[in-house]
């Protein structure tokens, strides 16, 4: 971590050496929102995991299936939901205390609030699965001299302080590759910018961002995720293999529990209620006045004639996600054996998905546009203009790394069972057709569904390489969402909840198994 850290001291000096203007203050908005985000969710998130992970709270097991559900919620729904609610024109708008003029759920303010409440479930989750490992002996021990609150800070957070830094690391490179919240609040980041090509307060004539600067941030993104991911990756495992069982809380079991509910309940609830209030929302003329109402028959019919409105886009989006999805598992599948053959294999796969990972949505999409717009690839120009190529291979950058490292986490405790096969004089092909695919369908269609879920939800990495004709839901609601969260726009939102809640709950089954404890089992 010294050395990467260094590395990124340097990229700075470099890149307030030769980068222009315009590269240093977007990079430096970009890194503003990134640590805000750290610093407003990490202190909950920390606290959060290990009373999920770590202790006997109320409903355990019910919250982190809620956590995978809202770990899968697509951006936009936050940002349509929150600001349906408190933002402008909303049921409950709320101006900016800091600036009466501006609305709450907008500007910085908004962009702020919107990748803490994104990035929550993911900071919770690498922290509590970390904390959720590791030798039992020790709390056991620690247990019989201080209190179960003190065993949990002093025991289970010291020997996990790796896993905060690896969440800080994945949230500074999720904000700086986010640009769906930058867009619709009205900020100016890197990634959204690259997105419109409109720099701020520039004209055509002046000049944009160069390539250099550029460079030299997607470099400190890479080695970032690098770091982050030899850090998540399977180790072998210590003597001692029974995992610490949850800690007692003792009496303020309830009072813990309720607070956790309760801030499970904060987050989603709002965006939940401004969904519902804008699909029923009605408003009739009486008296010559303009009268608001809400309507249950509404919202239930629209936004089940949501499915029939945006059929198209709904087709394109499932014939992308399953392509992706299938895809996705067969090469996570490879790469993640390829990782468990030898310390070069696991060198290359870290540093792949390392890399992958890092890239912003929007870099990604501008490379392979540029990339297949080449004259030697002219033959080609009706797979790539005219199917669906361009936004599949966009999105393998996102879904492949995350499906990777979980099925490699997955098949790492069978190392034995591989040793065992190759004794009794099993080919590699042979032990995995017919030992390590069969002997975990489950661990695979988890996979396979992540990367459909993923897959759908994507904006950043696919938008900019739509081919003319093929638009996604996503997508969609993504241009909708600049002009007002419309009651039909809420209820495309609703459903593409509902569905996503669906599919999160069979992912943490299925990832979950029978002879697990809990979700994290499973998870790097």
């Amino acid at each position: 971590m010294t050395a990467v850290g260094l590395l990124l001291v340097v990229l700075c000096v470099l890149l307030l050496l030769w980068g222009d203007p315009l590269s240093i203050s977007l990079t430096a908005n970009s890194l503003k929102f990134a640590l805000a985000t750290v610093a407003c969710t990490l202190p909950l998130a920390i606290v959060t995991a290990l009373l999920i992970f770590r202790t006997n709270i109320v409903g355990r097991a019910v919250l982190q299936t809620l956590l995978v559900v809202w770990l899968f919620i697509p951006v936009y729904i936050h940002i349509a939901g929150w600001r349906n609610l408190f933002g402008p024109q909303g049921w409950l708008e709320i101006a900016n205390p800091l600036n009466p003029s501006a609305n709450l759920i907008d500007g910085w303010t908004g962009v702020l609030w919107l990748h803490c409440v994104a990035a929550f479930p993911w900071a919770v989750l690498l922290t509590g699965i970390a904390f959720g490992r590791g030798p039992a002996s020790l709390e056991d021990d620690a247990q019989l001299e201080i209190s179960p609150l003190a065993v949990l800070t002093r025991v289970t957070l010291r020997r996990s302080w790796d896993a905060v830094l690896v969440a800080i690391a994945w949230l500074v490179i999720a904000v700086f590759g986010e640009m769906s919240i930058a867009s619709v609040c009205n900020v100016r980041t890197y990634a959204e910018v690259v997105f419109t090509g409109i720099p701020l307060g520039q004209t055509a004539s002046e000049t944009g961002l160069t390539i250099a600067p550029g460079v030299l941030v997607i470099v400190g993104l890479v080695l970032l995720a690098a770091w982050s991911a030899e850090t998540l990756r399977p180790r072998e495992p210590d003597a001692e293999t029974r995992r610490p069982a949850p800690i007692p809380l003792g009496k303020p079991r309830w009072f813990w529990s309720l607070l956790v509910w309760l801030l499970f309940l904060a987050a989603l609830g709002p965006p939940l209620i401004g969904l519902v209030y804008k699909v029923g929302i009605t408003i009739n003329q009486v008296n010559g006045d303009f009268i608001r109402g809400w309507s249950l028959l509404k919202a239930i019919g629209l936004t089940a004639s949501s499915v029939v409105v945006y059929r198209p886009e709904l087709m394109w989006t499932l014939a992308i996600g399953g392509t992706v999805a299938l895809v996705t598992t067969l090469l996570g599948l490879l790469l993640s054996d390829l990782a468990m053959r030898n310390r070069a294999g696991a060198w290359f796969v870290t540093l792949l998905c390392a890399a992958l990972f890092a890239l912003p949505g929007p870099i990604v999409g501008l490379s392979i546009a540029w990339g297949t717009n080449r004259p030697w690839l002219a033959g080609l120009a009706p797979l790539i203009d005219r199917s669906i190529f361009a936004p599949v291979l966009a999105i393998l950058t996102i879904t492949l790394p995350i499906v990777t490292f979980y099925y490699w986490h997955a098949f790492a405790s069978q190392r034995q069972l591989r040793e065992m096969a190759a004794i009794d004089g099993s080919n590699w092909w042979r032990t995995w057709t017919r030992v390590i695919l069969p002997g975990n369908v489950s661990t695979i269609v988890a996979g396979a569904l992540m990367g459909f879920v993923l897959a759908c939800n994507d904006v950043a990495a696919s938008v900019l390489v739509l081919p003319a004709g093929i638009d996604t839901i996503s997508r969609r609601i993504f241009g909708l969402l600049h002009f007002g969260g419309e009651d039909n726009v809420a209820g495309i939102l609703l459903m593409n909840l509902l569905v996503v809640a669906i599919l999160a709950s069979v992912i943490c089954t299925l990832a979950g198994g029978t002879r697990r404890s809990d979700f994290g089992d499973s998870l790097p």
